[in-house]
């Protein structure tokens, strides 16, 4: 162990590990910071780049953004009362309160303190698991394997959505995506129809960014704001007003790194409830900040003061957040299963690399589980150290135009899969998936169940073949542990559906109200707030339905039983899930064509009424209208953000990335930028720069890298 533990360090100590080590720091703090860009859209960009970079920068530099990314979106939590990760939410409840009254500083000094050290504490729990990590896999076998990724995928899958069948069909999607090109087993070429993009299988570079890159950009893109108005999970997001910092401020960051300092019994139990949830697939992440802060309270006697501004309260869901990234290793290493959309991006990552993490990876590779505990404490401590220097400045790049950020994404969106996998056709699917992942935000559907299942596809099938054959009909339920888990799996479904109807009754209480008219209204609401996308779920549910049917029939028509088991299996779960949804959306369709016949015929039409500017004596832009069509209506500018995107990898293919990025950035500054820079001269600056910028940079990337793209027209 000590030497594993020394050879783990010194891959740090070298030039390329320091550099990596800073950069992915200094990115994480930077980027983790814009409520806009997530860890996972960021993690997503880098996983495109990640081919021509070796293993031990990879994942130094893949943990490093992701360790130092978690203070810096604890900034926007504190000072805008806007969580830049879904995890940082729980720390609204006492940082924004704190804030408030004047001791920002204090309430992120207090952050600050209680995120290291929760994470060191974290890093010491993972070293303690990677000693007996080598035993898990001769605990589990294929019966279990299977349990445990049905188990991560219902827990984690399920997190955000509001619907399990909504996880299901995702989850279905995902390993049916991920049985297209070569069987592993019989090397049989499945659902490739010719196509010698496909014979490799689905690209994890195009999924992932299509699922998670592209959307976001398409919502701020619908919004022209800094914040998306849909997180990760497809919850609604609102900005309150940023507190200003006080004089004083470097004084307050001391005071409250004191105060954190203070509480040792508060830091170690929620470093300590950090690792230990995160060690269990599906239950880390967004559900351990929210355990510790709970635990914290009903264990305080300070217990009614939770909520008002309290130092416990910001350091109970803190000193959670980075330690349960630490735990999140222990599957990941040990099983080759992620607890969370940032554990599923670096298992994706890993498989990039050619790690096949599981049984012998700590064998073949000894020092890289300490390897990656190092780079979770360093950065951890390095990206707090960052973030507290560079506080004062990191408040204002939260309020960073969001419109400025859309070009540059979007390009390296673009050619970041091209760089990966050298093949156009990732960029191909790079667009389809952005549709896809669009749709699946908008309807609340799991984008990390479909992460998941894709990523984990080729794993599990070969755990299903193996249980097929090893224990024949149902033979493997005869396994006590495999039993056990099964069991889980089905009591965790069960569960899910009481919790979601629970939650829904809770959300809403019987109506009281007498008056007809008023009671409809409050009905009206809240079957609105419940099903806001009502024709598009319909439809889609519909066409996710006879797609999966399609491509279940297909595969047990066309292919041997040993080449069918799991794109049927995948298939079925994918159809029954969406078989569900086909009448229940079409309930709430028909539903919502009642309403709007009824308010059409009560409507009253109003003019529309200019406004002018004061100021400049000028009419004011429109206002952008949230949920409707027509030309400043989101749903226009939403649909717009995604053919813009289209048209941006159309002519990439046509011309080249050399002429297509200079002149896409371009003409967007100049036409896509009023609402930021009303005057022409501000636009065609911003335009001529960045278009410069981008160029400079895919010239060096592609130069770089030794890369050739020859257009279709070439100029």
């Amino acid at each position: 162990m000590y030497s594993n533990l020394i050879n783990g360090l010194s891959a740090l100590r070298s030039v390329e590990g320091v550099l990596y080590l800073l950069g992915g720091s200094v990115l994480g703090v930077v980027f983790g910071v814009i409520p806009g860009l997530s860890g996972a859209v960021v993690l997503s960009i880098i996983l495109a780049f990640i081919y021509h970079i070796s293993l031990t920068g990879t994942i130094i530099l893949f943990l490093a953004v992701l360790a130092a990314s978690y203070y810096s979106a604890s900034v926007t939590s504190i000072l805008l009362n806007t969580p830049a990760h879904p995890e940082a939410f729980a720390v609204t409840f006492d940082g924004f309160p704190m804030a408030q009254r004047g001791e920002a500083g204090r309430a992120l000094g207090i952050s600050a303190t209680a995120t290291c050290i929760g994470g060191l504490v974290g890093c010491a729990i993972l070293v303690g698991f990677i000693q007996i990590v080598n035993y898990l896999p001769t605990v589990f076998h294929p019966p279990e394997f299977i349990a445990l990724v049905l188990i991560s995928l219902l827990l984690v899958g399920t997190l955000g959505t509001d619907r399990v069948s909504k996880a299901l069909v995702s989850a279905g999607i995902g390993i049916m995506l991920s049985s297209i090109g070569t069987d592993p087993v019989t090397a049989v070429q499945r659902f490739t129809f010719n196509t010698v993009g496909l014979i490799g299988g689905i690209s994890i570079i195009g999924l992932v960014l299509g699922l998670f890159a592209i959307p976001q950009m398409v919502l701020i893109f619908g919004t022209a704001t800094t914040i998306a108005r849909q997180d990760m999970m497809g919850n609604e997001v609102a900005a309150s007003q940023a507190v200003e910092l006080e004089k004083g401020f470097g004084k307050q960051i001391i005071q409250g790194m004191g105060e954190a300092m203070a509480h040792p019994i508060a830091l170690l139990r929620s470093g300590i409830i950090g690792a230990v949830t995160g060690i269990i697939p599906g239950i880390g992440g967004f559900a351990a900040n929210f355990l510790s802060y709970g635990i914290a309270q009903q264990t305080s006697k300070k217990r009614e003061l939770f909520g008002t501004g309290i130092p416990e309260g910001i350091i109970a869901p803190e000193g959670s957040s980075l330690s349960k990234e630490a735990g999140g290793m222990i599957p990941i290493i040990g099983l080759g299963i992620p607890g969370s959309i940032g554990g599923a991006l670096f298992l994706a990552a890993l498989v990039v690399k050619g790690v096949k993490v599981g049984y012998g990876f700590t064998a073949q590779y000894p020092s890289l589980p300490y390897e990656m505990m190092w780079v979770i404490a360093l950065s951890g401590i390095i990206g707090t150290a960052i973030g507290l220097l560079a506080s004062p400045w990191l408040a204002k790049v939260t309020r960073v135009p969001g419109p400025l950020l859309v070009p540059i994404i979007m390009v390296l969106t673009a050619i970041g899969p091209f760089i990966s996998d050298v093949a156009f056709f990732s960029v191909v699917e790079t667009v389809v998936f952005g549709f896809v992942g669009f749709l699946l935000r908008r309807l609340r559907y799991s984008l990390a169940a479909f992460a998941i299942g894709l990523v984990l596809g080729p794993t599990l099938e070969d755990n299903i073949y193996l249980t097929h054959q090893v224990f024949p009909g149902w033979s493997f339920l005869h396994r006590t542990l495999a039993d056990v888990l099964f069991a889980i799996a089905i009591l965790i479904l069960v569960l899910k559906v009481v919790q979601i109807r629970s939650d829904q009754r809770k959300a809403n209480p019987p109506i009281d109200e007498e008056d007809p008219v008023k009671r409809a209204q409050i009905e009206a609401e809240r079957f609105e707030k419940q099903n806001p996308y009502p024709q598009l779920a319909f439809f889609s549910s519909l066409a996710v339905f006879a797609f999966c049917l399609a491509f279940t029939i297909y595969a047990k028509t066309n292919y041997l039983w040993n080449s069918a088991l799991f794109p049927v299996l995948g298939g079925l779960m994918a159809t029954l899930g969406s078989g569900f949804r086909v009448p229940v959306d079409a309930r709430a369709y028909l539903h919502f064509l009642k309403l709007r016949k009824e308010r059409r015929r009560t409507h009253v039409a109003v003019e529309p009424v200019e406004e002018f500017d004061p100021k400049t004596g000028k009419l004011k832009l429109p206002v952008i209208k949230d949920k409707e069509w027509g030309w400043n209506g989101t749903y226009t500018r939403e649909t717009f953000g995604l053919m813009m995107y289209t048209l941006l990898v159309g002519a990439m293919y046509v011309f080249g990335f050399l002429v297509t990025i200079p002149v896409f950035v371009a003409v967007y500054g100049v036409f896509a930028t009023r609402r930021v820079y009303p005057g022409i001269a501000k636009r065609l600056v911003f335009a001529g720069v960045s278009a410069v910028i981008m160029w400079g940079a895919t010239y060096e990337m592609l130069n770089l890298l030794h890369l050739t793209f020859f257009p279709m027209v070439k100029l």
